[in-house]
Parts: structure tokens; sequence; C-alpha cells
């Protein structure tokens, strides 16, 4: 891999709100939105997140550090919510980031227990839905940028799959290439958790930051 600065972003108590995709959350319709946030309602703050990333983190670290600021050498990666976030970050700001690694990404978007621990159904996947029928018509250029999905089976991993593969199939649609600007992979039995993501993290690192 090519030598490389780890920047790591804490998460607030609002962690839902500012990691949940504002244009996905725009096209539900008022009963879904008040499913999806049931959680922690409130204004969503994903927009302001990006912004915070756009103009003063990446300002900052480019000032202080010796950075090669341009996007063919700034990546994005996160799990979970996270994952749907950075992939956010990059399709609304393609100029700016090269890549983002999504592990676990949290298709279903929302965070109500109620609706998750009930599992796959109507709800579940139209409010998911909302954000790949977005991303379908956002995605950037196939040959620009490196995108890495992966998920486990066990836990919140084992509702993914459905989700997954319809991204897989939009990634395709729109001339990736498995294994050269795209990948995804499945990771079986590995759980929703630190300590799977810490145990595959090479194999993400090593697809977006390969020489």
């Amino acid at each position: 891999m090519r030598p490389t600065i780890v920047v790591g972003i804490d998460n607030t108590a609002a962690r839902w709100r500012e990691y949940a995709p504002a244009a996905a959350l725009a096209a539900l319709s008022p009963e879904l939105s008040v499913a999806a946030s049931a959680h922690d309602p409130g204004d969503n703050q994903s927009e302001q997140y990006l912004r915070f990333l756009i103009e003063e983190l990446k300002p900052f670290v480019d000032a202080h550090y010796r950075t090669r600021p341009g996007r063919e050498a700034t990546y994005l990666m996160g799990s979970s919510m996270g994952g749907l976030i950075w992939l956010y970050a990059l399709t609304r700001y393609a100029e700016i980031y090269g890549g983002a690694g999504c592990l676990s990404t949290h298709w279903p978007l929302t965070t109500n227990r109620e609706l998750l621990d009930r599992g796959p159904g109507p709800q579940l996947e139209a409010i998911g839905g909302a954000y790949l029928d977005w991303l379908a018509r956002h995605l950037p250029h196939a040959g620009t940028h490196r995108i890495y999905f992966d998920h486990g089976t066990v836990g919140l991993d084992a509702l993914y799959a459905p989700f997954q593969a319809r991204m897989d199939g939009l990634m395709a649609a729109a001339g990736y290439q498995r294994g050269g600007d795209w990948e995804s992979l499945t990771f079986e039995g590995a759980a929703h958790d630190e300590a799977a993501w810490r145990a595959r993290l090479d194999t993400p690192l090593r697809f977006l930051l390969r020489r």
C-alpha cells in the first residue's frame, strides 16, 4: 500500500442524524420518515456533516500535514452507518474524494429497533430502497473512483445481503469493474461489531490504497 495518513473522526450522540443521507430521507413518505427516525427524531444533519469534512477538517489536515490533497489520494472508510455517509460523501463530492470503503453498510438506513428486529419487510425495503434509488442516479462515473463494500452474515449484517445485491447490480450497470474499481465481499460468520471489522480491515485498505 502507498504511505498513508489516517484521520479518525469521532462520532456524537447524534450519529444517526449526522450519518443518514439527507437525499434518501427526503424521498420517504411522511409515514416512512417517522418510522425511520423513531429512534432519533430531529432535523437531519448529514449535509452539515459533509460541509464540516470539506470546509473544516480536510483544509486543516492539508495545512498541517504532508498530504497529497488531490482526489486521487483522498479516501473515506467507515462501518455500518459510517458506510452510508462515506458513500454519500463520495457521491456528493466526487471531485474531492477518490474512493470509499463501506464495511457492513447499514442499507436499511433506520436505527428503529422495532423495524430491524422484525426483519425484512415492506417498510424496511422501502426505507433502504430510497437510498439505492438515489444512488442509481448519482453514482460517479466508473473508472474515476474505487468503491469497496462488504458485509457479514450474523446479527444486523444478516439483513444486508438483498440490499447489497441490488447495489452490486447498480455498480455493474454503471460500468464499474469488480476487482478493479469496485469490490463487494461477504464474510461468512462475521458479526456486526468492531472485532469483525478489525479482523478484515486489511482487505479494504489493500483494495483502496494499492499503488
